[in-house]
This record gives structure tokens, sequence and C-alpha cells, in this order.
């Protein structure tokens, strides 16, 4: 069986494969650090709302 032959510079159909991959990881991980600090923030904002309101 013949292997189609890629175009010079076209990476190889496995590496493409980790670039998909890797490229998920990444945005996964942008979410999810996305997200602890939305949570951060939000906690954080409670947290002085409910120590100006006990200060008073």
């Amino acid at each position: 069986m013949d292997q189609p032959t890629l175009p010079p510079g076209t990476p190889s159909h496995e590496q493409q494969s980790w670039g998909v991959i890797i490229s998920i990881i990444i945005i996964v991980l942008m979410i999810v650090i996305g997200a602890f600090y939305a949570w951060g923030k939000r906690v954080a904002q409670q947290g002085a709302l409910s120590a100006s309101t006990t200060a008073q």
C-alpha cells in the first residue's frame, strides 16, 4: 500500500493529532484558570461585603 506523499513542510498525521490534543488541553486550562479567577473575585467581593456589614 502506497502512502500518499505529503508536500514538504506538512506535518504527519501523528504530529497533527498531537497538535490537536495539545490545543484542546491549552483551551481547557485557560477555561479552568478563568473560572478560578472569576470565582476568586466573587469570593473576595462577598468577603468584603460581609466584612463591611459586620463592621457596622
